[in-house]
């Protein structure tokens, strides 16, 4: 069996991600907006264009994504259902998911969508392992 460690790993880096894309999204509202704007209230939010829209759209993206991928990396460590499908799926669903923040904010349109489902093919990897205990 490998290491039941990396699982956690590749969902410590993916919550990484997220943070770090959420704070990219932030700095490009505070850049459209404005400084006083980022530090305000916000009662007006007006929406942000170009990559920094795309930004935040991927960060949300990631954000739908994260909570299954938790779960079933939780669920396997905790049953003791980790083994090299599992350790091979939380990889590529870190990595597609990196390549597809970075593809949608430079608004690469089918490479984006072709990571989105790496992800997702990272997250049945994960699946089969605990299904193949």
């Amino acid at each position: 069996m490998y290491e039941s460690s990396m699982e956690l790993t590749m969902l410590m880096w993916a919550s990484i991600l997220y943070v770090l894309q959420i704070m990219i999204g932030a700095l490009a509202a505070d850049i459209q907006n404005g400084i006083p704007w980022g530090i305000g209230n916000r009662e007006v939010r007006p929406e942000v264009e170009g990559w920094g829209g795309r930004a935040q759209r991927a960060y949300v993206n990631m954000a739908e994504s994260l909570l299954p991928f938790a779960c079933l990396v939780l669920i396997a460590y905790s049953l003791d259902r980790t083994g090299e499908w599992s350790v091979l799926g939380a990889e590529i669903f870190l990595l597609s998911r990196l390549a597809y923040a970075v593809l949608y904010i430079g608004g690469v349109k089918i490479l984006r969508s072709l990571a989105y489902f790496g992800g997702i093919a990272g997250m049945v990897l994960i699946i089969v392992q605990l299904f193949m205990g």
